[in-house]
């Protein structure tokens, strides 16, 4: 057949490793049915395959879109056939060929048009010249690198013309496989020797470089096993010395300090051999650095660095004073801490968790702890924290692997017995890189970290003898298995005089000196002090006031430094007014309840006791029940069983039945915008709705707290010092309580109880008794 023919359809097989070139030869494994219906095809009908290869060498079974236009004619001249249905097929390149109208074959699977290219030669002295260049390039290639196949070498020596030499070198070249793709689809022989010149140059610069990289690796890795072995000598040579088997070497130093640190014998053991593993290595090798910095972090542990405790209790006290105002519960608890250290030193420590608002001093507790004790002081923050490898550390295997949180504080430290502060315990969190508060369940139960074993160091760590200190504000937010292993110690936070006092003693000098203004007349009184307490901050601890105070500190700094005064003296609300500007928290209970259907009840809040005011209004023309305010589920329950109640006793509370029925209640919690809930406002819902359905108002300056029930009985609630905190810093003078939260008296100071009167009640009567006193 005629390759001008276009009215025949050749069979097409797609080929790209190896691109087959006019006078090459090939060997094939064609496994697609397609491929092997073309070659039947051409052995039965005699008809050349046309060999295209694909745009994509990467493209796996590709169709007739995915192929290229130009190819290479071809015959088999051996062929194979396997036991599964594929060929092997040795196939001769015969000439080039475009191609076109690529379309599947019911035959051949695939089948194309082809058209002779031509060749084109426009310079025959050039072309000799470029003949010449190619075999002198290839003689100089083979030279270069012997380790070439010797079929390339007698190219150089073979008398083919000069396209088919071309074809014959760039097809054993290793060049891209675009390249091989624009050499098979140039028809100018000009242009066909030109590229194989240059591509042979590229081929021979790469295998030099090549060469090159090989040898300096080769070089790199005698020289390692030459000053291996010299170590090993020098290390041989100094044990033959006089007692000195130390030496300079620094395996023999960490080996020596290993030895010296009193670990156990276990981790003595996996230490030493790591160490003799690291003798081994090459200095600049990746696992000598991993070995080192692993030995380093054994070296620098306090393995028997021990702080001996403090057993005056008297001094320990006296540092508690000097720190802390109030918290008396808090001082007895670490005082009770000491006196049972004294009499059982090997007694595991606890796990305290002090629990209580912001700013009332839980972490600066954990100083004072340490300060009172004699021990070293750390402080790990874990709010935030949601990766279980900042507890437990990372494992070796992981570039950069460090420690956990806790042996960084231990070896900051350096003792093993230190006071740790966890702050914000409450505050963890979890995602998908693990649980950091199950890590901490083994390092916070005193029956099992007295071997806790950080995932970086792998070997135990005693824990047992670290007095942990955790903060929290929330403790509902803790989990209970962690919960379980934790001493709770609440702190409500600071009466008005505490508050006073902490201010004298600790916070004026501190703000004096951190504002520039120690060596200047500048006095803060304290009742400019209670002022500021009163009418500029409402919290559980000293924050605001320690913001306040810096502000006021500020702007004397500025007086003085303008020349407007020399000695400032601050004494009274004015002089507190002209420099804080005007109160921002004006006592308002009188004004908000002097009206039927107000009540005043009191609330817990992670920040403290806050006041509540529950307000009642009627909708004529309505019936029901309407909550406002942002109330949750539970307060919701509680207005429901208020309104029942007012229902149920109509006649003893002097209301007309009509009345109730005939409209709707709004029951209404001013600042909407915050969350609240919990059953604590029952007895104040019913006040408020009584106080509306009677006209009488509620007497001032009372608050009160308590779940009521559908039959009027008043149930105990929680919280009750940081209600009555709250109600003594809102200027309340009578706070109703039910009768089983009496005991509950002995948290609240004595100065607030002496100031505040606290009525004790079981029932609903008794309530509405007060609340409408007279």
């Amino acid at each position: 057949m005629l390759i001008g023919d276009m009215s025949q359809l050749l069979p097409v097989i797609p080929l790209s490793r190896p691109v087959l070139f006019p006078g090459m030869i090939v060997r094939a494994h064609l496994s697609l049915e397609t491929e092997v219906a073309a070659v039947d095809v051409h052995i039965e009908t005699h008809k050349p395959l046309v060999v295209v290869p694909p745009l994509d060498p990467l493209r796996v079974n590709p169709g007739p879109a995915d192929l290229h236009n130009v190819g290479c004619l071809a015959h088999v001249t051996r062929m194979v056939r396997l036991g599964d249905g594929s060929v092997r097929v040795l196939l001769e390149g015969m000439d080039r060929v475009g191609v076109k109208d690529i379309k599947p074959d019911p035959e051949a699977g695939m089948s194309a048009t082809a058209f002779p290219m031509g060749t084109s030669m426009d310079d025959p002295v050039l072309i000799d010249r470029m003949s010449l260049a190619l075999r002198d390039g290839l003689k100089e290639l083979i030279g270069d690198d012997p380790n070439l196949p010797s079929g390339l070498g007698r190219l150089a020596d073979l008398e083919l013309e000069p396209s088919r030499l071309a074809d014959r070198v760039v097809a054993n070249l290793t060049v891209p496989y675009e390249d091989w793709l624009a050499f098979l689809s140039e028809s100018s022989l000009d242009n066909r020797m030109q590229m194989a010149v240059e591509l042979l140059a590229k081929e021979r610069e790469y295998r030099k470089i090549r060469n090159s990289i090989q040898q300096r690796t080769h070089d790199g890795l005698d020289k390692q096993q030459r000053d291996f072995y010299l170590r090993e000598q020098i290390r041989a040579l100094r044990e033959e010395l006089e007692g000195n088997i130390h030496g300079t070497d620094e395996a023999d130093l960490i080996e020596s300090k290993l030895r010296e640190l009193g670990m156990p014998e276990e981790t003595l053991e996996e230490a030493l051999k790591e160490v003799t593993r690291m003798r081994r290595m090459p200095p600049d090798a990746a696992e000598y650095n991993v070995a080192r910095t692993w030995l380093d972090w054994l070296t620098s542990m306090p393995w028997s660095n021990t702080t001996e405790d403090s057993k005056d209790l008297k001094a320990a006290r006296s540092h508690l004073d000097e720190d802390h105002d109030g918290l008396e519960r808090v001082k007895d608890r670490i005082l009770e801490h000491l006196a049972v250290a004294q009499l059982n030193p090997d007694g595991k420590a606890p796990i305290l968790c002090f629990v209580g608002p912001p700013g009332v001093g839980k972490t600066t507790l954990g100083q004072s702890i340490a300060k009172a004790l004699g021990r070293k002081y750390q402080r790990v923050s874990l709010g935030g924290v949601k990766d279980e490898a900042e507890i437990r550390g990372h494992r070796r295997t992981y570039v950069g692997a460090m420690p956990g949180r806790l042996i960084h504080a231990v070896k900051r430290a350096g003792s093993n017995n230190p006071v740790i502060v966890l702050d914000e315990i409450d505050k963890l969190g979890a995602d998908s890189r693990g649980d950091p508060t199950s890590a901490l369940l083994e390092a916070l139960d005193v029956e099992q970290n007295s071997c806790f074993v950080d995932h970086y160091l792998d070997v135990p760590w005693d824990l047992s003898q670290v007095l942990f200190v955790c903060t929290a504000n929330m403790a509902d937010r803790i989990p209970s298995a962690l919960h379980d292993r934790l001493e709770m110690i609440e702190i409500s936070g600071y009466i008005h005089e505490e508050k006073i006092q902490i201010a004298d003693r600790h916070l004026l000098s501190r703000l004096r000196k951190e504002h520039g203004l120690e060596g200047h007349d500048v006095t803060v009184t304290k009742d400019a002090v209670s002022h500021i307490i009163e009418a500029y901050t409402v919290e559980a601890g000293v924050r605001g006031l320690v913001r306040e105070l810096a502000k006021l500190h500020r702007k004397v700094a500025r007086q003085i430094v303008e020349g407007n005064s020399k000695a400032v003296r601050i004494h009274s609300p004015a002089d507190v007014l002209s420099l804080l500007g005007p109160p921002r928290h004006i006592p308002e209970i009188a004004e908000r309840v002097d009206v039927p259907g107000v009540a005043l009840g009191l609330a817990w809040t992670s920040a403290g006791g806050e006041i509540l005011f529950i307000e009642a209004a009627s909708l004529p023309g309505a019936k029901g029940l309407k909550l406002t305010g942002s109330l949750g589920e539970v307060m919701k329950e509680s207005a429901e069983a208020a309104m029942s109640l007012v229902h149920s006793m109509h006649k003893e509370l002097g209301i007309d039945k009509e009345q109730v029925e005939k409209r709707a209640i709004h029951v209404h919690v001013p600042q909407g915008s915050i969350p609240k809930d919990g059953p604590s406002a029952g007895v104040t819902m019913v006040t408020a709705i009584t106080s509306l359905l009677t006209g009488r108002p509620v007497r001032p300056y009372l608050a009160m707290t308590g779940e009521i029930t559908l039959r009027g009985k008043v149930l105990p609630v929680g919280g009750v010092r940081e209600k009555v905190l709250a109600a003594r810093r809102a200027g309340v003078k009578t706070v109703i309580l039910p009768k089983h939260n009496e005991t509950d008296l002995i948290d609240v100071p004595h100065k607030l109880r002496a100031d505040v009167e606290f009525c004790f009640v079981e029932r609903i009567e008794e309530v509405l008794a007060i609340a409408f006193e007279s």
